[in-house]
């Protein structure tokens, strides 16, 4: 019998807790994952680049939901989606391997409730492919 939080912790985290983590694995700076998107106006749009998008998205969304409580989401037809993770802190983090708005991984990160989000702004992160991993802006 498992606690009932992302990991089999005892512990019901916070997204600031998972934030240390994060900030080695990913591309982080003021705030934000990744680079801009397309729409260079738009800062919350975001993209993380790898060779595995797929693999790398769900990376992510583990690190940073550990300790949260996860459900399964749908959409209208009823077929499984993707997952919705809440934090201790009031932010909800949501993966789908394929987003509506250009078929990549995505994981949006709401921030809205979260009282304790270490610095992380509200964003919406597409996985698309790439050679690396790095760069920030």
């Amino acid at each position: 019998m498992g606690s009932g939080f992302k990991g089999n912790t005892g512990h019901y985290y916070s997204i600031s807790e998972n934030l240390p983590v994060m900030k080695e694995k990913y591309p982080y700076k003021n705030g934000y994952f990744g680079k801009i998107g397309k729409n260079k106006k738009n800062r919350t749009i975001r993209n993380i680049e790898s060779d595995n998008p797929s693999k790398t998205a769900k990376e992510f969304y583990d690190t940073l939901t550990h300790g949260g409580k996860e459900e399964k989401i749908y959409d209208k037809t009823g077929k499984e989606k993707g997952f919705k993770t809440t934090l201790a802190d009031g932010s909800v983090v949501t993966w789908r391997n394929v987003s509506s708005s250009d078929g990549s991984p995505a994981v949006d990160i709401n921030i809205e409730y979260s009282s304790d989000n270490g610095g992380i702004k509200q964003q919406k992160i597409h996985f698309i492919t790439g050679g690396s991993n790095n760069g920030n802006d």
